[in-house]
């Protein structure tokens, strides 16, 4: 790059990764091409997506920071997201960088010069989606630019992943019909039909629910256990208006505590009369619990489909697939389902970027946690990765946005890499948490506030707490304990927008049932001061801390409780002392036991504060 001369950047892909990468770029004084090989933005949602699909995570925090939706309790069906994403691209004026119906066909860096050249074949790509213009005019052609940086905005969905099993072609023969979730449109077309959804993710959780509804026998079969069983509702909220900032701040070693109360949150549940959706949450609750899946150990699948599909529908779960005979499938357990009309894979998508043509730098890429904050490698600073990251929980767009606002920063010279010690061992910090936490997880599992949190430190963006409590009380509150909201980032540093932020945040919802919701944050927030004491005193090991911003807030108050108490022993307060003392011992030997897993989910009884929180005691009698 000649010196003085502003980078031009190279986008693959107009998903939200590559439109939250325009908009940072553009908001930065840089300029970027991107090239989408579909005729519309959307990424997954516009390629492969149904008509009947909808978001898992809901309105209440899944937007972009700095353009939130009005309406934040509903799961958004997915041609309302796209539309959403139009309004994104029309609000920012960032249609112009966008190229469409342009497969990227190579990268490769430009030993002369510098920088990288990136090869086009610009045609009708498009697959026939429901998304899709009818008529497509594009002339075609192959051609070839030159950027000094790329970034890698496809994600982690490049192409269907399909199991190659003994007997599918004989099936097909048979007349069989075997596809995979990407070509699903529409459950009416299986209406009375003998199906079988493989896969127990989300995508293959909702078609499983929405064709149980017709067809005339589903059967849903599962290589392991779902991740951590959300439902989209509960009590008339959407769930994830729970997911607050304390909640996925807690020290991770405390999951077996998270387990317990939500098995017995679900099994208690007291807003359903519908039986059938009594027996769901009780059948997530026995699937959670006996497969330890919680928020804490393992990435969300916040889809009921499943439970609904088995406790509405009569649905049939078996192990994975061994073969095929004729239209008879064959599991591992020596089960036969027969006269198969029907096999929907829901079996994922490829993990790979064709495009990169150079073997070492594909190994170096092959593993987004390997990569500074699942981006770049540590000798490879200006080709970064966008959007191959997965959150555990909360969202996937608030993850991309931040890496497009920390490569904008770099990219613009108005922020550096630190050195490459530094994010080695950023990376290695990061490798260890995530074996300790979520050592069954996804090779591009991500710990949604540390690494959110972490980006926000890098980018100066990071909001105070301590702060805001003292200054603003008003908006500490729901920055506390209403769902997260991603605003949080505008509130100061590069790209603030301090009064729309505060606006957002203020008008956040809150979950509808006020004394399971209190009782659960006061449990919550408890716990948290144990841990801020635990820091304080550097006890507890260094699993045992708080995740993320609140962790000074809760150590300054861990600091003034000890303070106080000190104060009170001084002017012979002893009884108060001993008594603040000894409640909040009694309490943190609670917690310590409770993070003793194989003791304390074995135990049937639960804690004092834990049952203080329950529905039961809440509510009352317990839904039978």
């Amino acid at each position: 790059m000649t010196e003085g001369k502003k980078p031009i950047v190279g986008v693959v892909g107009a998903g939200i990764a590559g439109l939250a990468t325009a908009k940072e770029l553009k908001d930065v004084g840089i300029d970027c091409e991107v090239y989408e090989m579909m005729p519309v933005i959307g990424g997954v949602f516009a390629h492969y997506g149904w008509q009947d699909g909808k978001l898992t995570s809901s309105s209440a925090f899944t937007w972009f920071s700095d353009f939130p939706t009005e309406h934040r309790q509903r799961h958004m069906r997915w041609p309302e997201w796209l539309d959403y994403l139009s309004k994104y691209v029309e609000h920012n004026k960032i249609g112009d960088r966008f190229n469409f119906n342009c497969k990227v066909l190579s990268v490769e860096k430009n030993t002369e010069i510098g920088g990288w050249d990136m090869t086009i074949h610009r045609k009708n790509w498009s697959n026939g989606h429901w998304t899709h213009p009818k008529k497509i005019d594009v002339k075609e052609e192959t051609f070839t630019k030159h950027y000094d940086f790329i970034v890698m905005g496809s994600g982690l969905h490049h192409g269907p992943s399909m199991p190659k099993w003994e007997g599918a072609e004989g099936f097909e023969k048979a007349g069989g019909v075997l596809i995979h979730s990407s070509k699903f449109r529409n459950a009416e077309d299986y209406v009375g039909k003998n199906v079988i959804v493989v896969g127990a993710g989300e995508s293959g959780s909702d078609i499983a629910w929405l064709t149980s509804k017709v067809c005339k026998k589903m059967t849903v079969s599962m290589r392991s256990s779902p991740g951590t069983l959300f439902p989209h509702e509960v009590n008339g909220n959407t769930a994830d208006i729970r997911d607050n900032r304390i909640v996925y701040s807690l020290p991770r070693p405390v999951w077996p505590m998270l387990l317990k109360g939500q098995k017995t949150f679900f099994e208690n549940i007291k807003h359903e009369s519908n039986k059938a959706r009594q027996a769901a949450f009780k059948f997530a609750a026995k699937s959670n619990f006996e497969n330890r899946n919680c928020i804490y150990t393992i990435n969300a699948c916040k889809s009921f489909g499943i439970p609904k599909a088995v406790c509405f529908n009569n649905a049939e779960v078996k192990p994975m697939i061994c073969h095929f005979e004729g239209r008879d499938v064959h599991f591992v357990d020596g089960s036969v389902v027969k006269d198969v009309d029907v096999v929907v894979a829901a079996t994922g998508f490829k993990v790979d970027i064709p495009a990169m043509k150079d073997k070492e730098l594909k190994m170096k890429y092959s593993h987004p946690r390997l990569l500074w904050n699942n981006m770049c490698a540590v000798d490879e600073q200006e080709f970064f990765l966008v959007g191959f990251c997965r959150p555990h929980q909360i969202n996937l767009i608030t993850c991309c946005e931040m890496q497009a606002r920390t490569l904008s920063q770099i990219v613009s010279g108005r922020k550096s890499f630190p050195s490459v010690e530094e994010m080695q061992k950023q990376i290695d910090h990061t490798v260890e948490h995530m074996a300790h936490t979520f050592e069954r997880g996804y090779k591009a599992l991500v710990d949604f506030i540390p690494f959110c949190d972490g980006m926000a430190r890098f980018i100066g963006c990071q909001p105070n707490y301590l702060k805001v409590m003292f200054t603003d009380p008003k908006m500490f509150i729901p920055m506390m304990f209403a769902p997260f909201q991603p605003s949080q980032y505008r509130l100061v540093g590069p790209g603030a927008a301090p009064e729309k932020a505060r606006e957002t945040i203020l008008k956040s919802p809150y979950y509808q049932w006020p004394k399971e919701r209190i009782a659960r944050d006061t449990n919550v927030f408890l716990v948290l001061m144990v841990a801020g004491f635990a820091d304080l005193f550097n006890v507890g090991g260094k699993h045992f801390r708080i995740q993320g911003q609140l962790r000074p807030l809760f150590k300054f108050l861990a600091a003034v409780y000890s303070f106080v108490i000190m104060k009170l022993y001084m002017f012979d307060f002893n009884k108060l002392a001993f008594g603040m003392f000894f409640l909040m011992a009694a309490f943190a030997n609670g917690v310590r036991k409770g993070c003793d897993a194989e003791t304390f989910l074995a135990d049937k009884t639960q804690p004092w504060f834990m049952r203080m929180a329950s529905s039961n005691a809440v509510f009352g009698k317990k839904v039978d």
